[in-house]
């Protein structure tokens, strides 16, 4: 249960920062606002599974490099979450998650980390307590 809930809330910030003006689109769902809403949620359950599997290796394998940059590089981790999640959407036909330049998205993914954050924080049931 604690899956699906963190997968609306990382849908909810992936469609909050696609608002903004940064190279980062999701395409897909057609046929209306369901649809689109269950788009987002295929890309929020994406990410969330990315961050759940994936994170925690790519962490353990990049903490020399984060010991050195005194903790910056955990941006860099966050982008290539993004840019893994945007990979593995093109896999699915009906829904896709673009990303553009290297530097708005690692901004992207710095607001998509907030935002997560922040949700998870105050969605109760949300957080790993």
């Amino acid at each position: 249960m604690r899956f699906v809930l963190v997968s609306a809330i990382t849908a909810v910030a992936v469609w909050l920062v696609t608002l903004l003006p940064l190279d980062i689109a999701v395409e897909g769902g057609d046929g209306g606002t369901w649809a689109r809403i269950g788009v987002f949620l295929l890309v929020g359950a994406v990410m969330a599974a990315a961050n759940l599997l994936i994170k925690p290796i790519v962490d353990v394998l990049s903490l020399p490099i984060k010991i050195l940059t005194l903790g910056l590089f955990a941006l860099v981790t966050a982008w290539f979450m993004l840019w893994l999640t945007a990979w593995l959407t093109t896999l699915v036909p009906w829904a896709e998650l673009t990303i553009g330049a290297f530097w708005e998205t690692l901004l992207a993914a710095l607001l998509i980390s907030l935002i997560t954050a922040i949700l998870t924080a105050v969605v109760p049931g949300a957080s790993k307590r």
